[in-house]
């Protein structure tokens, strides 16, 4: 009945975050204009089944938080959302995991993020963020693209990762390794 997508596992595959709508112990929540936005939800593998379902702090009922990705030594994690004070409908955030606490989410500003939409973010073993964008300069619909990070900034700059992987329709999920 409700929408889980997108996920990412820890390193050691026994805690995941997951996008989830504002569904949670059997309960559906809405925002003040009637809208089930998804959040993001940790969960913990005990013996064969996963439980201890945690809503992350920094998710809200008015807006949306989605598409979690963490960085191979689980210590950032990616993610989108339309919460206020962003660039367009969708924006890029990466918040730190620390000790099994997260900070406070940061969006990546405007060299990642438009006024258009951005969404499905990947890191790969590197730290290079991948994701998809319909407000940068594309194909059409969304495309993908690629970012060198140093010290959580595109200091290259985003680079479209052309055709064959872009087309004129949405184009996203990119999963790579080295």
């Amino acid at each position: 009945k409700y929408h889980e997508g997108p996920l990412t596992f820890f390193n050691d595959g026994k805690k995941v975050v997951f996008t989830r709508n504002n569904y949670n112990k059997g309960r559906a929540r809405v925002s003040k204009d009637g809208t089930n936005r998804l959040k993001l939800y940790s969960a913990t593998l005990v013996k064969q089944n996963w439980g201890d379902v945690k809503e992350l702090p920094f998710n809200s009922n008015e807006y949306s938080c989605g598409h979690p990705a963490l960085t191979p030594d689980n210590t950032k994690m990616y993610f989108v959302s339309d919460m206020p004070g962003g660039f367009g409908g969708t924006d890029v955030y990466v918040v730190t995991y620390n000790n099994g606490a997260w900070g406070a989410p940061v969006n990546l500003g405007n060299e990642i993020n438009t006024e258009g939409n951005e969404m499905f973010p990947f890191v790969d073993e590197s730290g290079n963020l991948y994701f998809s964008s319909d407000g940068h300069e594309g194909l059409g619909g969304l495309d993908l693209f690629f970012a060198e990070m140093k010290d959580g900034i595109a200091y290259k700059g985003v680079a479209n990762l052309g055709a064959p992987l872009n087309s004129e329709k949405d184009d996203f999920g990119l999963i790579t390794d080295a």
